[in-house]
């Protein structure tokens, strides 16, 4: 009697193998094709505008350019002139001497930089180095918790680019490190 009640429960347990097979397959091939049609209806030919050089810089909505936005910049950065087919901005970039200085809190911990500015039309030496001095004393008043991780690093570009800008009344459009060593 044992023996005919364990055959039923075999027999009973479910779907076969084969059955649970066909279903995974027909669910592979249907998130396949979900997969597919959104990546075809999402993804289009990516446009980048050839002049601009340090980013978008706020040359959408709220430059305010009529149709301008995201790949179709009408009157901001990386707006073409009609006669030439040249950049409407020229962007120039200036290599500043290398900032090295200890940090404030630790004293022993020393900091070096190499920056570039990136300067709109016309590049003034005497304006990058004051800028330059700017950003050496501003360094040289931080502390080394303020770096640590992303955000830190995030925070230190966001001042710089800041102060730059405020040196030099908008003309330094970004602020590139090239390298930073903390020791």
């Amino acid at each position: 009697m044992a023996s005919t009640i364990e055959h039923q429960t075999d027999s009973e347990s479910g779907p076969s193998m084969v059955a649970f097979l066909i279903a995974c397959a027909v669910i592979t091939l249907v998130a396949a094709g979900a997969g597919f049609g959104v990546s075809a209806t999402m993804i289009g030919p990516a446009t980048f505008p050839s002049s601009d050089v340090a980013g978008d810089g706020g040359a959408g909505a709220a430059s305010g350019g009529g149709e301008s936005g995201h790949g179709a910049p009408a009157s901001g950065h990386g707006a073409e002139s009609a006669d030439s087919g040249k950049p409407a901005h020229e962007y120039v970039v200036v290599d500043i001497p290398s900032i090295t200085t200890n940090l404030v809190d630790p004293s022993d911990a020393w900091i070096r930089m190499e920056l570039s500015l990136v300067f709109t039309e016309k590049a003034d030496q005497e304006l990058a180095m004051e800028v330059h001095q700017d950003i050496l004393a501003y360094v040289h008043t931080m502390k080394l918790y303020n770096l640590r991780g992303g955000s830190g690093y995030q925070h230190l570009i966001e001042d710089l680019q800041e102060r730059a800008a405020i040196r030099t009344e908008g003309r330094v459009k970004r602020v590139l490190v090239r390298s930073l060593i903390l020791e």
